[in-house]
């Protein structure tokens, strides 16, 4: 088709106008002085600088090839310096699918001796950047910080332009958010587990986990608890209507540190909701045997001292800092009637069958020593009072207020399904600011901003048309940087290759598996294992090379007292382990010390009569071993029961701590007898064939014994 004239000149205009816009774009960009070119300007002289330096250095070291090849490299990095010129420098990252432009800005990144420049020239903080960790070539920038990947000025690089805002720069504190899109670690391991290097994200994954979000918000990854709080459907047997309004109205005011959120509720509702769980029970009928110690100031002393005797201050304080693992008992007679306390100490899991809390396998007596001590804790005088019968129509409102609240999120209720249907939170640390309701505030208006602002006073987006029912869980201003970490770290990241998820615990193995039994049953409160945990109970750290792991199982489920109560009053509690769980521990022990597992076959000993006449003489006469442990009862206070000894313990181990007890633990009674090396070895030798003796040959060979050394005592003073 040939073209008029018309035509013709129309597109000759067009080819000239487009030429010229060309030619303009080059003219803009190559003689504009666009920001990023004055940046990499002054980093090349900041750069010559310290290469200048560098060369004086260099001039101080001896002579020799070394020098000479240091001053060589320096001198050609001067060089090319001198031939630098400003260009945008960009990265594809081939595995994301996506090209980083932030080295052209943030030279200084890979380079060590920046280390001490400003930014944007500074190297990297930490180890972070390194070839067997990250490098820039594989993750560049934006995969941990976000951002806008070819933004070339400050605000569209780091996100702060309101074109693009759906990924704003994550600094600092905040960055550790991106590391849980390869380093899963949701509810799968403990919840005080710790992040290598992600400080703030593991703290706020604690807080997280610890303050029971999940009661009310799900997110793919977490589990929630069976309850977190106390079962409520049986309230009006513990407490009355007058402790439970002031414990709803101000739950911080009766103990500082518990996980009770404040809902700031108004006092007419809170009426009602303590109407409604007092309509579900009747108070329990005063109680003769719960009672018997009240008024007895010996009992209420015996009660004292139990209370550290059994180990009940490994999870409990009673100093109002509520710093244990289970409530501060410092006012529990304000909230707990005696008849509540002796039920509750007798059997925990029939008030609440989710309870942490053990049996103790207390003894009545005992039991009412307790209630008398703790019915005497209490801050003025105890308010439990008659519970008067409430309105119907209150008791009504109240049910509504505690199914709508949000109660079911912590607590079980009556009939109604433990958890609350907040807001989910899956996607929650990408959410588009337009979805976000800021009401009154004053903020900035970005997702970082509101989060914390919502963690932290979560009223202060309380409007009329959209009411607020979150409740404050009075964190502090780091408390609250740190569950936002965490917060922003719940994003759906498609973009991560599965060759770079790296998950820094393997979920199903024996260590993490037992971490969450210890944790969740709060073994060191007791228990030393490694650096960490408490004196009550022995230390446990090399218990998996001690113990014989098929007993140790059957110990978890029953267990029993084992040293004598003249010496360690306290005793392992009743935890209700399942076989499995006991075998998840036992696990969880040889695995820490590399001790084998599940099977152990210990070995039969043989011991010739010369040898077991040796062996028996060392442990009667030469060491008196029975003077401080006893044989099924009877013998010495001092130590554990030995009759058992080769059902209990690994033979290899014996051997290894009567060489020399105070290595495992310092401040043992045990002595370390130095023994030479014939007498250890028959001696560890004659405790692993303890289980086969009976008791009556016990007795005899333990006779015999003891009468030989009587003759020898009175042979010595006939002498004399």
């Amino acid at each position: 088709m040939k073209l008029s004239f018309k035509d013709t000149k129309l597109l000759l205009i067009c080819s000239v106008v487009l030429l010229l816009l060309t030619a303009g774009m080059f003219l803009i960009e190559f003689e504009t002085d666009r920001p990023w070119k004055g940046i990499q300007r002054d980093f090349v002289e900041l750069d010559k600088e310290l290469t200048r330096k560098a060369l004086a250095d260099s001039q101080s070291l001896a002579d020799g090839a070394k020098k000479d090849e240091k001053i060589a490299i320096l001198e050609k990095r001067a060089a090319t310096l001198d031939a630098a010129y400003p260009t945008i420098r960009q990265t594809w990252l081939t595995h994301f699918d996506t090209a980083d432009r932030c080295m052209t800005c943030h030279l200084g990144i890979e380079l060590p001796r920046f280390a001490d420049a400003k930014q944007p020239f500074t190297s990297h903080p930490g180890e972070h950047i390194n070839p067997d960790r990250h490098t820039v070539d594989n993750f560049g920038c934006v995969i941990c910080h976000e951002g806008q990947p070819v933004g070339l000025t400050v605000e569209e690089g780091h996100g702060h332009n309101h074109h693009n805002w759906m990924t704003p720069l994550l600094a600092g504190k905040r960055t550790e958010s991106s590391c849980e899109a390869c380093h899963h670690m949701r509810s799968q391991v403990a919840k005080n587990a710790v992040m290598e290097d992600a400080p703030s994200f593991s703290k706020g994954r604690t807080l997280y986990l610890q303050n029971n979000c999940l009661g009310c918000h799900v997110a793919n990854g977490y589990k929630r608890d069976a309850g977190i709080g106390p079962i409520l459907t049986k309230l009006a047997t513990k407490s009355d209507a007058a402790w439970a309004r002031a414990w709803i109205k101000n739950p911080k005011a009766h103990l500082a540190k518990t996980a009770m959120p404040d809902f700031e509720l108004e006092d007419k509702k809170i009426e009602a909701i303590s109407a409604y769980l007092f309509s579900l029970a009747k108070p329990e009928s005063a109680n003769r045997t719960a009672r018997a110690g009240l008024a007895d100031s010996a009992a209420v002393s015996r009660g004292e001292k139990n209370l550290t005797d059994l180990g009940c201050l490994g999870c409990h304080s009673v100093d109002g800092k509520d710093e244990g693992f289970g409530p501060d008992l410092s006012r529990v007679a304000e909230k707990a009637s005696p008849e509540w306390l002796y039920a509750w100490i007798t059997d925990p899991k029939k008030y609440w069958p989710e309870t942490n809390m053990p049996n103790l396998r207390i003894p009545e007596n005992d039991i009412q020593d307790l209630v008398a001590h703790l019915s005497t804790l209490k801050k003025g005088e105890a308010i439990i009072a008659p519970q008067l019968e409430a309105d119907p129509a209150l008791v009504a409102k109240g049910l509504t207020l505690a199914r709508d609240t949000g109660c079911t999120g912590c607590h079980n209720i009556d009939t109604f399904p433990l958890g609350y249907n907040a807001p989910p939170h899956d996607g929650i640390g990408q959410k588009r600011v337009d979805e976000l309701v800021f009401g009154n505030t004053k903020i900035n208006k970005t997702l970082a901003d509101w989060l914390q602002l919502k963690v932290k006073n979560p009223r202060a987006f309380n409007t009329e048309a959209i009411p607020t029912l979150m409740p404050n869980f009075g964190l502090s201003e780091e408390e609250s940087e740190d569950l936002l970490t965490l917060l922003l770290s719940i994003r759906n990241r498609h973009n991560i290759p599965a060759g770079f998820v790296y998950p820094l615990a393997d979920t199903d193995s024996v260590k993490v598996r037992g971490e969450l039994l210890i944790e969740k049953n709060n073994c060191l409160g007791c228990h030393k294992i490694g650096e960490q945990g408490g004196t009550i109970g022995p230390d446990l750290s090399f218990q998996g090379e001690r113990i014989n792991p098929e007993w140790m199982t059957d110990f978890l489920m029953n267990p029993t007292k084992i040293r004598p109560v003249g010496i360690e009053p306290t005793r392992m509690p009743t935890f209700g382990f399942s076989e499995e769980q006991a075998q998840q521990l036992t696990a969880y022990f040889a695995d820490a010390s590399k001790a084998s597992y599940p099977y152990y076959q210990p070995e039969k000993q043989k011991l010739s009569s010369e040898d077991m006449d040796k062996a028996w003489k060392i442990y009667f006469t030469t060491f008196s071993c029975q003077s401080c442990h006893a044989w099924n009862t009877k013998g010495g206070i001092v130590g554990p029961d030995q009759s058992d000894l080769a059902k209990r313990l690994r033979g290899e181990w014996v051997k290894k701590y009567l060489t020399n007890p105070q290595k495992f633990i310092a401040d043992v009674r045990m002595p370390n007898f130095e023994m030479y090396p014939d007498e250890l070895e028959v001696l560890s030798k004659l405790i692993m064939t303890f289980n086969e003796i009976p008791e009556a040959v016990w007795d005899a060979i333990k006779k015999r014994w003891d009468d030989e050394l009587l003759a020898k005592q009175a042979a010595s003073m006939g002498d004399e």
